[in-house]
């Protein structure tokens, strides 16, 4: 092994052991704004398909399966342990559900099979964020409904995320335009989710 492959991820990009669970628990709290927010705005119909990518410890798809109890529940999430998490949160609301580790660069599901999905504090994580709209945009329904969520980060916070776009303080512009490069129609929906902003885009 050499010294590089050594190095741990961050917690905020891959949660992980025991500080893994401690930040997810932690994060929670703290995004609690973002997740009520965030379930106010999504619609589904009475048995819709939802995917959430980068869904951490589950709460929102939770909060989905409450208000949605014959829809069906997706996601993607490049921690094994926030992936466990998810699954038995939503196993205790015997939700159907399809939750998977992996990037959100290549989503594992057809064209057109969810009727919403959402992203909430991952997109300054994406290294490629026009690939992951369009994978975004393709398994959408037409008419379906994408929720992006930024996290507010202090100038000197930026350095190190790994989407360039995220790096500069033109980052939710910068969001809009690709949305709409990667086929959406978008908008900033206020108010905010507190300091976190909020992008409402339609396929």
């Amino acid at each position: 092994m050499t010294a590089s492959s050594s190095i741990s991820p961050p917690q905020p990009m891959l949660p992980h052991g025991l500080a893994g669970r401690l930040f997810g628990r932690m994060m929670e709290r703290l995004n609690r704004s973002a997740y009520e927010r965030a379930a106010s705005l999504l619609d589904l119909p009475p048995d819709g398909a939802f995917l959430e990518l980068g869904f951490g410890t589950g709460r929102l798809l939770e909060m989905m399966a409450a208000r949605h109890s014959d829809g069906f529940f997706a996601g993607i999430d490049a921690s094994p342990l926030m992936v466990a998490t998810a699954k038995r949160r939503l196993d205790r609301r015997h939700a159907a559900r399809d939750l998977r580790e992996g990037s959100a660069e290549r989503l594992p599901w057809a064209e057109d099979s969810f009727d919403a999905a959402a992203a909430l504090h991952c997109f300054q994580f994406w290294p490629d964020p026009v690939s992951t709209l369009c994978e975004i945009q393709r398994v959408l329904r037409p008419g379906g409904t994408f929720l992006l969520v930024l996290r507010a980060y202090g100038a000197r916070d930026r350095e190190w995320l790994p989407n360039p776009w995220s790096r500069t303080p033109q980052e939710v512009d910068d969001a809009l335009a690709l949305l709409k490069k990667a086929g959406f129609e978008a908008r900033r929906e206020w108010p905010d989710a507190r300091t976190s902003p909020v992008i409402v885009a339609t396929v």
